[in-house]
């Protein structure tokens, strides 16, 4: 039995910064899709003020063909430099959110921040989301967005040997399984790397008990933390429908050793109040048995979702390991 709860209990830092900077409380009885709407916005003008302070930075949008007859909207973003007939590597980038809020202009401001601190190609897939759509569709769009990036590398300018992706949350779903499913699908991998930013790899109603030590969980430990607590990752998961809880492209902790043989590296950044903290130390360990590169960022004593908090000194420190690890597996 596993247990992580060393990373636990409550930052400093975090008490101290939440004493300057209290947080409003949500409106009783919201339906998810105005919950949706609100979170939206309100993340759309934190994006707009950042990005306002980073220069040097052009978008451009594309509709991406589903396999369902819809359309997936992306938006790319390089140098401003960057001329026709340039070629970047690419990071496919898939936001988080409980597979329930998003849109692409509230990741403006961590895609920006990756082409200036990096000068890649950072590709903001939005997927579908609940509670309109239902599992698989964010898996399929993924799916879909990242075999259409390989099958326009010439368009958007990237070099199809240095390709990777990466999610936050309910993003590092879609990533992880992404990676997984290509390798299925092709025997082999087109993506050179991951980065799973406080995943989510495995449905509550499939997580073995027997993973973690009795008392100790984060499940357990962290049911009541901020910004995702027990209730929160329930209201997700039933919005986004998974049919099947053992899922292997959800559920990614299920998935034999053997099958994850031949992965390409993953870089794991942890927050160690999450209550999704336990499957993400499990799905890395899972990695290492099946002899897949792995690097691990950990952030002791903050919850899920802290990054969204740039004045905290976790976030500052996440930031810089996201772009060395940007770095580290594209060997730039």
């Amino acid at each position: 039995m596993a247990d992580y709860s060393r990373y636990g209990g409550i930052s400093p830092n975090w008490d101290a910064f939440m004493a300057k900077n209290p947080q409003p409380e949500l409106s009783p009885g919201l339906s998810p899709v105005q919950l949706r709407e609100m979170t939206n916005k309100a993340r759309e003008k934190n994006s707009r003020e950042i990005i306002a302070t980073i220069e040097g930075v052009q978008t451009q949008d594309f509709a991406c063909p589903s396999s369902d007859g819809q359309s997936i909207p992306i938006r790319i973003y390089k140098l401003a430099t960057a001329t026709k007939g340039d070629r970047y590597p690419v990071y496919i980038y898939f936001h988080g959110g409980g597979f329930l809020f998003g849109t692409l202009s509230s990741e403006d401001a961590p895609c920006y921040k990756i082409v200036s601190a990096t000068g890649i190609m950072v590709v903001n897939v939005c997927y579908r989301h609940s509670p309109e759509w239902k599992w698989p569709t964010p898996a399929n769009d993924a799916l879909d967005a990242l075999n259409w990036v390989f099958n326009n590398m010439d368009l958007i300018g990237g070099y199809e040997t240095k390709v990777i992706v990466g999610g936050r949350s309910a993003g590092a779903t879609l990533a992880a399984g992404v990676v997984l499913r290509d390798k299925d699908t092709l025997g082999k991998n087109r993506i050179r790397g991951q980065i799973l930013d406080v995943p989510l790899l495995c449905h509550i109603k499939a997580y073995p008990s027997e993973f973690a030590a009795p008392c100790k969980s984060s499940y357990e430990e962290n049911k009541h933390a901020p910004i995702l607590p027990m209730a929160r990752l329930e209201l997700f998961l039933d919005l986004i429908g998974v049919a099947d809880p053992t899922d292997r492209y959800f559920s990614l902790v299920l998935v034999p050793d053997h099958e994850l043989t031949g992965l390409p590296p993953a870089h794991f950044q942890i927050a160690g109040r999450d209550i999704l903290r336990d499957e993400a130390f499990l799905y890395m360990e899972k990695l290492k048995r099946a002899g897949v590169k792995t690097a691990v960022n950990v952030y002791p004593g903050v919850p899920h979702g802290f990054k969204r908090y740039d004045g905290l000194e976790a976030s500052r420190q996440w930031d810089e390991d996201h772009m060395k690890a940007i770095k580290q597996l594209l060997e730039i």
